[in-house]
């Protein structure tokens, strides 16, 4: 495939909007994260079993209406819920590296990721569940102070506050109809190796095969980068916070300026020449690093945006 024009990135930068996590590692002890999810999904259940009256307890210690307790119950399992999940990935993924290190001594990547050895395809839905998942969350956490704000005689700087989160509400329902009409949309596609794994200092050919949905593009990016993830912590106490970071270490972007029409199993090939000296592929460390492959495409109605894993790595 021939590029319009080229635009090569060779200082760090901060990618903006990332939310999905690449790398295997919590943060914590997978162990120690298991416990931790489970004080939550404990302390949720028992306050949804005082909510829906299973649990007795005296009416006059209660001061809001039972089902807001169930409502507040079900946030702090389905929070914890969501910590367990983490853990159980963490462990899986630890089993698999450790299978993997004793059937593969000789190939890294086998031990470091579940590889697919002829390519890489996103998963469809995972996106919009994900949205799905969040928004309903979402939902359900505002709809506590709701009640607070118009329905027990709150102040009106925090019915302000919460028509503010409403808005924020709205904006998240959005994303997840629009991830989800995508998911529709394009059907799968995916990227094929032209090896496994790919090898530093050689170059890196990409092959992609757009999904169902995907004809006639008015302009459009493919960009290949070394990105690396950790959790930045803000903060201290109880108000210590973390947030995903993943920064580009380098990255090399060919750019469709004019229209392009695709045909249905068609095959875009791309070459890649990264410099020496680029971190290979570590999803299973505890500061991971991967590379990636991003196509944008402006289309008629919903863009198209996806992100590929690729497997780079150190020769053994």
């Amino acid at each position: 495939m021939v590029a319009d024009r080229w635009n090569i990135s060779t200082e760090r930068r901060r990618l903006p909007g990332r939310t999905e996590r690449r790398g295997a590692q919590t943060g914590l002890p997978a162990v120690g994260a298991f416990l931790f999810g489970g004080l939550f999904v404990t302390v949720g259940v028992l306050v949804m079993l005082v909510g829906l009256r299973v649990i007795p307890v005296d009416p006059q210690g209660v001061h809001a209406p039972w089902w807001v307790l169930t409502v507040f119950g079900a946030v702090f399992a389905a929070a914890g819920m969501f910590v367990e999940g983490m853990a159980l990935r963490q462990l899986r993924s630890e089993q698999r590296r450790r299978e993997a290190a004793r059937q593969f001594p000789n190939e890294p990547a086998l031990a470091d990721y579940g590889w697919d050895t002829t390519g890489y395809s996103p998963p469809r839905w995972s996106a919009a569940i994900k949205a799905l998942a969040g928004a309903a969350f979402l939902t359900l956490f505002l709809s506590i102070f709701n009640y607070w704000a118009f329905f027990a005689n709150a102040p009106w700087p925090v019915k302000a506050i919460v028509v503010v989160f409403d808005l924020i509400l709205l904006a998240v329902w959005w994303e997840t109809a629009r991830r989800t009409g995508k998911a529709f949309k394009f059907g799968g596609s995916r990227i094929a190796f032209a090896r496994f794994p790919y090898r530093r200092r050689e170059p890196v050919v990409v092959r992609w095969l757009p999904g169902e949905g995907i004809a006639t593009a008015r302009s459009g990016t493919f960009t290949l980068r070394c990105v690396e993830e950790w959790f930045e912590h803000t903060g201290s106490g109880k108000n210590r916070s973390a947030h995903l970071v993943q920064e580009e270490l380098w990255g090399a972007t060919a750019h469709l300026d004019r229209q392009r029409t695709f045909t249905r199993g068609e095959t875009l090939e791309w070459r890649f020449e990264p410099p020496s000296g680029l971190p290979a592929t570590q999803l299973s460390a505890a500061k991971p690093v991967f590379w990636e492959f991003a196509v944008k495409l402006d289309l008629p109605g919903l863009d198209f945006e996806e992100v590929y894993l690729v497997p780079v790595y150190d020769t053994r």
